[in-house]
């Protein structure tokens, strides 16, 4: 979104709009103090491009830092983006990011992921996720021999990096792609010429489609994968050519939608739906054993719900939602079991999510979900099945806090949420050594 400079009078007016602008210009620190989840779909927020890209139109001009959380590493994990208005009506963006433990795929925190389960997968790779999110673990940070004993195992990318583009076609329709690339290469050449050569790369193509209608607008996203996995050794010490030793593909694929539309008064009702698949398989090449070992793994999943948004008052957003979720994963393996299959249903999932504007500098955000899963798994080994069921009623709560630090015609936005003990964390309260990090994530953000 361009800004243009007008009168000296004009700027005060300038400055006031984008003030007032400020709860639905933000990032995903801001979702998640809301709860995160499915709001990451249904609030309006500049998150919303990484599911439907055709959005970016309305969120040029910026720099940002996002989902800046702590973790096993030197480095902290996140994603950082750079959004730039080619002209009033095509955006584009480019993207990156070092992340352990996704924001939109499988968390730390479960109140992170819409099913609240490690294989409801959503999101974008940029910010974590992939198609059902571990389905992502043998092609990613994970050696080949641990994939195939256990497909899914979520790890790190060694890089994440993306680039995006929106525009508008005709005065109702947008339209957005995007491309991003992961991976990680992990070579060895030792002393005494025992060489490994381990290696994933995926393909990320994503795209958007909007239509703005008259009282309501609906967003369309999709999303395809494509992996390979290559592992070469000469476990000998020979020095000789390294020969191929594993070998791997991964599909996924993912698409949803969002219908926005009027209710009553100040309030819009936003449905919303997902569905994503992802197969991988992993093989042993080059050894006499006959068959060679090997493993596959496939899920999905679909998600169906709806929220209210309210806006009683300006800068007060208040939004209720409901909804529900099946999942399906199979992890099929003859050198561990012959099949595992694991069924999760959630029914119904229901949150809660509020953002109020204290002043015209600082918003206050909270939010709460609460899950019911029926989760169903059946391992079968040497002919013998057994099968487990469990329900579980899962509740999270989260909170923050946002500063608008208006410069010049501009903005500066810090979004922080915050861990939910921090209120009673006593000494630990700024270290936050005793019940986790002072900050569960924060985010930055300049827009001019």
């Amino acid at each position: 979104m361009k800004l243009r400079t007008g009168s000296a009078l004009a700027l005060p007016t300038l400055l006031a709009t984008l003030v007032a602008a400020t709860p639905a210009a933000a990032t995903e620190s801001r979702i998640h103090a809301m709860g995160g989840g499915v709001k990451l779909w249904t609030i309006e927020d500049e998150a919303n491009i990484f599911d439907f890209p055709s959005l970016l139109v309305r969120w040029g001009n910026r720099v940002y830092v996002d989902q800046i959380r702590a973790t096993t590493n030197d480095i902290p994990g996140g994603h950082f983006g750079f959004h730039y208005s080619l002209s009033d009506e095509t955006v584009i963006a480019f993207l990156g990011a070092h992340i352990n433990s996704g924001t939109n795929g499988p968390p730390a925190d479960p109140s992170d992921t819409a099913g609240n389960s490690g294989f409801i997968g959503t999101g974008h790779p940029i910010t974590g996720g992939l198609p059902l999110g571990l389905a992502t673990g043998p092609f990613i940070g994970i050696s080949p021999q641990a994939a195939l004993a256990s497909p899914g195992a979520e790890t790190n990318a060694e890089y994440r990096y993306g680039i995006m583009f929106a525009t508008q076609l005709g005065a109702k329709t947008r339209f957005g792609l995007s491309l991003n690339v992961l991976g990680e290469n992990n070579d060895v050449d030792s002393p005494n010429n025992v060489q490994t050569d381990n290696g994933g790369l995926v393909f990320d193509i994503g795209l958007g489609l909007g239509v703005d209608l008259d009282g309501s607008e609906l967003e369309l996203g999709a999303g395809l994968e494509i992996g390979i996995l290559e592992s070469a050794a000469d476990n000998q010490g020979t020095g000789a050519d390294l020969e191929d030793v594993w070998s791997g593909s991964h599909f996924g694929l993912r698409v949803g939608g969002r219908w926005t539309f009027d209710f009553f008064d100040q309030t819009k009702i936003v449905a919303f739906t997902q569905f994503m698949l992802a197969n991988q398989d992993v093989e042993l090449v080059n050894t006499p054993a006959v068959p060679a070992p090997s493993g596959s793994y496939s899920a999905l999943s679909f998600i169906l719900g709806a929220d209210l948004r309210i806006e009683p008052f300006q800068g007060v957003i208040v939004s209720p939602g409901l909804g529900f979720y099946v999942a399906q994963q199979t992890l099929e393996n003859p050198g561990t079991v012959i099949k595992d299959a694991n069924l999760l249903f959630g029914l119904p999932f229901y949150g809660i999510a509020v953002d109020l504007e204290l002043a015209s500098w600082v918003s206050m955000r909270f939010g709460a979900q609460q899950f019911v899963n029926m989760l169903r798994e059946s391992t079968t080994t040497a002919g013998t099945t057994n099968t487990t069921s469990t329900t579980d009623v899962l509740t999270t709560f989260a909170w923050g806090f946002g500063f608008n630090i208006p410069v010049a015609e501009s903005a500066v936005t810090i979004d922080l949420c915050l861990n939910p003990t921090f209120l009673n964390n006593g000494p630990h309260i700024l270290s936050g050594t005793a019940t986790g990090p002072f900050a569960l994530n924060a985010a930055l953000r300049y827009a001019w």
